[in-house]
Order: C-alpha cells, then sequence, then structure tokens
C-alpha cells in the first residue's frame, strides 16, 4: 500500500482524506489494513456461529489467518455472506459490491477480504465461490480466519 501526501493541501489519496493544516495524523491510521470477513449464511443464519465471535474475537487477538496483522494496525469494516447454498456464484459477488459501495460512502475502502473458515471448511460450493472472486474481487484474498473448529465434537 502507497500512501500519496499531497503537502501543499493536506490530503491522504488513499483513504480520501483532507486536512488543514496543522494537522497530525498518526501513520498507523493512514497505513491501517481494512479487513472485510465473507461468511457463510446457512451457518450465521443458523445462529451456528453466534454474533460471527470466532471470527471477532480471532481477529481481536490477531490469532489463526489475522495472525498476520500482529505487528500492524488493521481494523475490520465488513462482514457479508456468501448467499446462501440456493444462491450462485454471482450472489456472492452482488453481496460484496453492496458492501463496497456502502464503504465508499464512507471513505473507506477495504484491502483483504478474509473467507470465513465456515466457508474454507464447510462449503460444498467453495471452489466455484472462490474462482469467482479471485477472477472479479481486485483486492488481497485470505482464505481463513480463525482455528477455533474443535478437531472433535465430543473429544
Amino acid at each position: 500500500m502507497s500512501l500519496l501526501w499531497e503537502e501543499n493541501i493536506g490530503s491522504c489519496k488513499v483513504h480520501n482524506l483532507k486536512f488543514e493544516k496543522p494537522y497530525i495524523v498518526s501513520p498507523k491510521i493512514l497505513f491501517m489494513k481494512k479487513v472485510v470477513i465473507l461468511a457463510c449464511e446457512n451457518i450465521r443464519d443458523q445462529n451456528l456461529c453466534v454474533g460471527d465471535a470466532k471470527c471477532l474475537v480471532a481477529f481481536n487477538r490477531r490469532e489463526g489467518e489475522f495472525a498476520r496483522y500482529k505487528n500492524e494496525e488493521a481494523e475490520i469494516v465488513g462482514i457479508v455472506d456468501c448467499g446462501g447454498c440456493e444462491g450462485n456464484r454471482n450472489r456472492v459477488l452482488c453481496s460484496l459490491a453492496v458492501l463496497n459501495s456502502a464503504l465508499m460512502g464512507l471513505n473507506e475502502k477495504a484491502d483483504v477480504l478474509h473467507i470465513g473458515t465456515c466457508i474454507m471448511n464447510y462449503c460444498p460450493r467453495k471452489d466455484d465461490l472462490l474462482k469467482a472472486i479471485k477472477e472479479k474481487v481486485g483486492i488481497e484474498i485470505v482464505e481463513g480466519t480463525h482455528k477455533y473448529v474443535p478437531p472433535k465434537i465430543f473429544g
């Protein structure tokens, strides 16, 4: 990620920010990774992962696939679902496009998309979804979120 700073007007083109001088901006804020999580609609709807707690806790602790952000600033800017098993590959792209529109209205931009552990471990359409996402999304894709999956149900 590159920072485009125009000294004469005090703006940051990466995050579409404008400042009146003198204004001190922490470099941590300007270089903060903006993360989106894609989760399984069925698992979310049936409260099998209540409140997306595992993804959020793993992110806050910087565990699992979120360990890559251990030494940098990052925040979650959205969690969207895949569209469900009866949907098609376009439904997931529409969900991501709607989120992108909402983020643009808030002067935010996603840098990386994490595909939820729920999709990576349990989705029968995973390969089709991943192919569509990698073709169209245009940002970094990370396969997985957390490692909080027990090896055995009653073990």
